[in-house]
């Protein structure tokens, strides 16, 4: 498609999809021309009755249609009013100090299968680490992480569902499971008002600009924004990390003998091989051209970030893993002004994570033909696959 169809036209769900690395990128970081608020889709979803006639942004933003208005679906001013509420607490500093603790949990989780001599990376390591993580931030119980999970399953099959129909179709799922989510952070926010904490929940209640408060909704909002973001991201990037090393052994070889000075550029490199995040979607404001294609204003476009990170206009043999790759530009968390906040926390986890499992097993190798990895349930946009069995020995040291 970078090759003959770089901007093409689906007729049938009426989309436009971006290949070629120029033009995905040129989406991302033009917010002005194409929109990450699914209000501006055409035909726009139906208001709720409680809507404002304003067109003017509010710094909140009650639920309009089956989705609530998040950090990811808004542009500015709304967009930076609510990235600044919690911007410090992802910032470089914030996110430093968490180390520790991230090794802590990691260990832990290592200690609970080494002796076994096998584990599935995802169930046993991938998936708690980083959902352990996210609950102490938030300040909530790391122990609901299979609750947590099946809300993040059914809110991508939701999302999916939603950019294939354009938002249209009516879904009472969706509506169900946000109330689900909705019900369980009431209870912490109840909690947090009456006995606050050094956490994210506490800094949503007091979060205050311009003497503007968050409402509720808002607060809700990033708590189930950060709960699924804060984690499914990292998950894949762990996951497709050690697939990849295994799946290229004179890559892996290369990383042990060099750990310290290649982690940094394996992650990358993973990062780029095999983006976690897939694909976005955006809405154009105005007539715009892309590749010559004219996208027509309220029209979905959806630049695929994985296609961009192997164009062969930017990167010499897209289709090797090179964990020496330098430069190395890959957009896999997005561009412009909805680059991923969470970016340098799933960095500092995955470099933690892959440290430990590499440092700690040897002799490691595939549980499974990876023939019969099967993908992650419920999203074209995410890559990642729902099991990956392992084997390996303790490292002697």
């Amino acid at each position: 498609m970078r090759k003959s169809n770089p901007v093409e036209y689906n007729d049938k769900a009426d989309l436009w999809n971006a290949y070629r690395y120029d033009d995905v990128k040129k989406i991302l970081t033009n917010h002005v021309d194409f929109s990450s608020d699914f209000t501006k889709a055409s035909p726009p979803l139906p208001p709720s009755s409680s809507s404002s006639s304003s067109s003017a942004p509010r710094p909140t933003q009650s639920q309009e249609g089956p989705f609530r208005r998040t950090l990811i679906s808004t542009d500015p001013p709304l967009h930076r009013y609510l990235r600044g509420t919690i911007s410090s607490a992802f910032s470089a500093t914030t996110i430093e100090r968490l180390e520790p603790r991230i090794r802590d949990i990691a260990n832990d989780m290592i200690d609970k299968v080494i002796e076994k001599g096998s584990m599935d990376l995802v169930r046993d390591f991938s998936y708690p680490l980083p959902v352990t993580v996210i609950a102490e931030l938030l300040g909530i119980p790391s122990k609901d992480r299979d609750l947590f999970k099946r809300w993040a399953d059914e809110l991508l099959k939701s999302i999916d569902e939603a950019v294939e129909t354009g938002g249209r179709r009516n879904n009472d799922k969706m509506q169900q499971l946000q109330k689900e989510m909705d019900d369980y952070f009431l209870n912490v926010i109840a909690e947090k008002r009456k006995k606050p904490g050094q956490d994210l929940v506490t800094q949503l209640i007091n979060a205050e600009t311009d003497k503007i408060k968050l409402s509720q909704d808002d607060i809700l909002s990033f708590c189930a924004l950060l709960l699924q973001a804060g984690h499914l991201t990292t998950v894949n990037l762990i996951n497709n990390c050690m697939w990849s090393l295994l799946e290229h052994p004179q890559q892996l070889v290369k990383l042990k003998n060099n750990l310290s000075s290649l982690l940094t550029s394996a992650i990358e490199e993973t990062l780029r091989y095999r983006s976690p995040v897939q694909a976005l979607v955006r809405f154009a404001t105005k007539d715009v051209q892309v590749g010559g294609r004219t996208i027509k204003s309220g029209q979905r476009i959806i630049p695929w970030i994985g296609s961009a990170n192997r164009d062969e206009a930017v990167f010499g043999n897209p289709e090797e893993f090179d964990i020496t790759r330098g430069p190395n530009p890959h957009i896999a968390f997005g561009a412009g002004i909805h680059l991923c906040l969470g970016a340098p926390l799933a960095r500092l986890e995955s470099h933690v994570a892959m440290e430990i499992l590499l440092s700690r097993l040897q002799d490691l190798e595939f549980g499974d033909d990876p023939r019969n990895f099967e993908p992650i349930d419920g999203s074209l946009f995410l890559y990642g696959v729902k099991s990956l069995p392992l084997l390996f020995k303790a490292r002697q040291h």
